[in-house]
């Protein structure tokens, strides 16, 4: 059956001596992969379309029982040139999209993939922007935990609910107070800091500009949120090890 998709390009791996296999999020269908015959090739005229950190419309013959789908014709309907020329949006972005990647169940189990592919969107528009990589990418995996049910607890102590907190404890998944903190030997941090990471938290991407307009360009938690994900989902996030360099995030 001939389908049309839009989809946002996550991940593109060499399959053969020519071929690609594409990992794409869609509303419709969730996470789908694709059989992109010939896009190595320099004759190729889907190739352009499905970069990753891409989003194509995506015209392919939908068949249920098949893992991976066979695109007949791609044609971009957002290229992200700042992202894909830009260092550090590049790192981000990508980051993002192997969140996605690797969060994502396949033919959209969870029911939320409209939800992610919008986040996802928003994400990489706020990077072509030319917004804080770092910041952005925080606030966007803030926005996926929320939507997996795995946010940090930024309201009181995660251990014994004492509203007077002073550290973050990826392990514990949110604030700790002074007393819980020094039994788990987590560092305090400056009460600024806690501040700025209850806001990325709590307004995510939907709250851009406050978000933008209420931090000091020094702190984004994005090393904290990672941990978390890493700790609480099972999914470690390769691409951060870059991200991290290029913020001086530990």
């Amino acid at each position: 059956m001939n389908e049309s998709v839009r989809g946002l390009i996550l991940k593109q791996i060499d399959y053969r001596e020519s071929d690609v296999i594409l990992s794409v999020l869609t509303e419709e269908y969730g996470k789908l992969s694709f059989l992109a015959a010939g896009a190595r090739k320099i004759s190729s005229k889907n190739a352009g379309a499905i970069i990753p950190c891409t989003i194509a419309e995506i015209q392919f013959d939908w068949h249920m029982n098949r893992s991976v789908q066979r695109l007949k014709t791609a044609r971009a309907k957002k290229m992200y040139p700042r992202i894909h020329r830009d260092l550090n949006a590049s790192a981000c972005a990508m980051m993002m999209a192997e969140t996605a990647d690797v969060m994502t169940l396949a033919e959209d189990e969870l029911g939320t993939a409209e939800a992610e592919a919008q986040l996802l969107e928003k994400g990489w528009d706020a990077l072509e922007a030319g917004h804080r990589g770092d910041l952005i990418t925080a606030l966007y995996l803030a926005d996926m935990m929320k939507l997996f049910g795995i946010e940090p607890d930024v309201d009181e102590c995660v251990r014994c609910g004492s509203l007077s907190v002073s550290a973050v404890s990826a392990e514990d998944g949110g604030f700790l107070c002074p007393d819980c903190a020094a039994k788990a030997g987590v560092q305090p941090l400056p009460a600024e800091q806690l501040r700025q990471f209850r806001l990325i938290v709590k307004a995510g991407l939907t709250h851009i500009d406050h978000v933008l307009e209420k931090t000091d360009g020094r702190f984004s938690g994005l090393g904290y949120l990672s941990a978390m994900i890493r700790l609480h989902a099972g999914v470690s996030l390769r691409s951060f090890d870059l991200v991290g360099r290029l913020f001086a995030i530990e």
